[in-house]
């Protein structure tokens, strides 16, 4: 079987970088031989259905789309926890374990095909071995194919398609409307800032898991890095702080979560 018969599958993310990646697989091997798949959190910025909708103009056909009908925050509240960067199980419930049932039902050979970037090599492998545990799967990172895409944005601007809105606010995601719970207190003042009522919601939600005593007391979705001490600390602890960097060690962002995995 040519590489061209073989069926092609993207993960799509929402994002501007697995858009490129769909982007170079379908010029590589054509739309008919490439499947696009999307994991809907029921957390999604609206913007983002706008982006999707435009890409699919330009690619044509159909997309599948898997929507559990639970939000990270439902996910949480059924694990008795309060996510953060070290566990979230999100991820894995609303994303990975959808798409490894959905590609375990396919046809095979596949090769799944990930929108990580050069800069990312470093959380490649983790999603490749997962993948790869299934019969008849391979995984591939369309970004790394040469020429290098150096600018995923530029490249999104130059198909005539704006790019998502969170992107414009500063957010370096386009994931959970801007509400990630691996991210770090520069983001979650961002979102505080642009997106208020999302802000209220998540602080408001992390209090009343707080009330509930147990282990969740102790916990927060935010951490605090000041003297080389680590200690949790609530949204409702940033916000009263008011002072997205007042010179002290905060918690770094990170990449939302692995969204194309």
């Amino acid at each position: 079987m040519t590489d061209n018969q073989m069926q092609h599958i993207v993960s799509l993310s929402g994002g501007v970088s697995s858009a490129v990646a769909a982007d170079r697989v379908i010029n590589r091997y054509g739309r008919e031989n490439v499947t696009l798949w999307f994991a809907d959190t029921s957390w999604e910025d609206e913007d983002l259905h706008r982006f999707m909708d435009d890409c699919m103009v330009r690619w044509g056909g159909e997309m599948v789309t898997h929507t559990d009908g639970r939000n990270p925050l439902m996910i949480a509240e059924e694990h008795h926890i309060i996510p953060n960067q070290r566990i979230a199980p999100c991820t894995f419930e609303l994303k990975i374990e959808p798409f490894r049932k959905w590609l375990a039902k396919q046809e095979k050979p596949v090769t799944v095909h990930l929108g990580l970037n050069w800069d990312e090599q470093h959380r490649m492998a983790r999603p490749k071995a997962a993948y790869e545990e299934l019969e008849g799967v391979t995984v591939d990172f369309p970004l790394m194919w040469e020429p290098y895409s150096w600018d995923v944005r530029q490249e999104v601007k130059d198909w005539g398609i704006e790019i998502p809105r969170l992107y414009k606010a500063g957010f370096p995601h386009n994931n959970c409307g801007g509400r990630c719970v691996k991210q770090g207190q520069a983001e979650w003042n961002r979102l505080r800032i642009h997106f208020p009522q999302r802000f209220a919601e998540v602080r408001d939600w992390e209090q009343e898991q707080q009330a509930k005593g147990g282990a969740r007391a102790d916990y927060a979705i935010c951490r605090s890095r000041i003297g080389g001490e680590s200690k949790p600390i609530t949204l409702l602890e940033i916000e009263q702080r008011n002072q997205p960097d007042d010179g002290q060690t905060e918690q770094g962002d990170m990449f939302a979560c692995f969204c194309s995995y």
